[in-house]
């Protein structure tokens, strides 16, 4: 078996903070920790909805794809 190309993994974490910049804050580490610390990586998406548990804050699901280049 030979190496090909990486994979175009897309990682998908789920969070749940009180803002936008909370929830940038708690996603991009999982995505560091999944891809290393030196991958470029980029958001697919970003869908985010109110916590149904928590009156103040939102869960959001981020997915994440290492910049292949």
């Amino acid at each position: 078996m030979h190496k090909t190309d990486p994979f175009p993994f897309e990682l998908s974490v789920t969070v749940s903070e009180r803002t936008p910049a909370a929830i940038e804050a708690a996603a991009y580490p999982l995505a560091e920790r999944f891809f290393g610390s030196d991958a470029e990586v980029h958001v697919v998406s970003a869908k985010v909805q109110p916590d149904p548990d928590h009156h103040d804050r939102f869960t959001a699901t981020v997915v994440f794809r290492r910049t292949i280049t």
